[in-house]
């Protein structure tokens, strides 16, 4: 190796060295000036006040999905469909990874993961990391959009992948259904059926989430219909109802729409 290269890599090596003892620096002098602006009081204060934002926040979600009766906004049935198609991509892309990493690769995984590794990014690291990625400040534009939804497609497979391990060889109850038939349902049935609909929120509701009900249980009685697949088919269609709800009462605000 010559003398320029070493040189280069020492250099390279000195930089880094420096860049992580400046910032380790700041967040120490940070974490001193946090310490010494606040007091006791001051913090639980602070906890309090964030305790009531968050009980405000909590009631004001439940309000709005307990909200049947109200009469639906202008809805773009085209920007709906979009949006539930992509929640069921990324759920097919979830159940995909879970075949690979369940029955697929759990061999050669064993040989990088412990169970309980698996089980931490999954459950902790992983969510983390996907909110903290949906909180970041992005123009809104069509490039940004595909970027988020790729990047939440990725997430659920990783997410699909590393539970499929981690159930792996565990005597499971049953064949569990398919999840991204609620949304598939959600989103084409008031694309379909507008005219039916009209401004009728409870019909929208009944429509959707008994049609994603039915879609299940159609696929049920052709592969394994048993307790726990209605439970869990049953556990879907409250999510895909809350989420609705929201989407619904939030479609005229600003959010990521998930355009094709």
């Amino acid at each position: 190796m010559s003398s320029g290269a070493l040189d280069t890599i020492i250099e390279l090596a000195s930089q880094y060295k420096s860049e992580f003892e400046t910032t380790f620096y700041e967040l120490k002098k940070r974490a001193a000036i946090l310490s010494k602006s606040t007091g006791k009081e001051k913090t639980f204060d602070h906890f309090v006040a964030i305790h009531e934002k968050l009980k405000k926040h909590r009631d004001e979600i439940i309000a709005t999905i307990r909200d049947t009766q109200t009469a639906l906004p202008e809805l773009d049935t085209t920007k709906l469909m979009s949006t539930f198609a992509w929640m069921a991509v990324v759920l097919l892309g979830s159940s995909l990874g879970a075949i690979f990493g369940g029955i697929v690769l759990p061999p050669l995984i064993g040989f990088f993961l412990m169970t309980s590794d698996a089980a931490l990014m999954a459950y902790v690291i992983l969510p983390l990391a996907t909110y903290y990625f949906l909180q970041l400040p992005m123009e809104s534009s069509l490039q940004n959009d595909l970027l988020r939804r790729h990047v939440l497609f990725t997430f659920g497979a990783v997410e699909g992948f590393l539970t499929g391990y981690i159930f792996a060889n565990k005597d499971l109850i049953g064949t569990p259904p398919i999840a991204a038939l609620t949304p598939v349902a959600i989103g084409i049935i008031p694309h379909l059926g507008s005219s039916v609909i009209g401004q009728d929120r409870s019909k929208l509701i009944w429509l959707t989430i008994g049609g994603g009900f039915i879609l299940h249980l159609s696929l049920g009685t052709i592969i394994e219909l048993s307790l726990p697949y209605l439970l869990l088919t049953a556990l879907y269609g409250l999510i895909g109802f809350a989420i609705l709800q929201l989407y619904v009462s939030n479609v005229q605000k600003e959010f990521v729409s998930f355009l094709f």
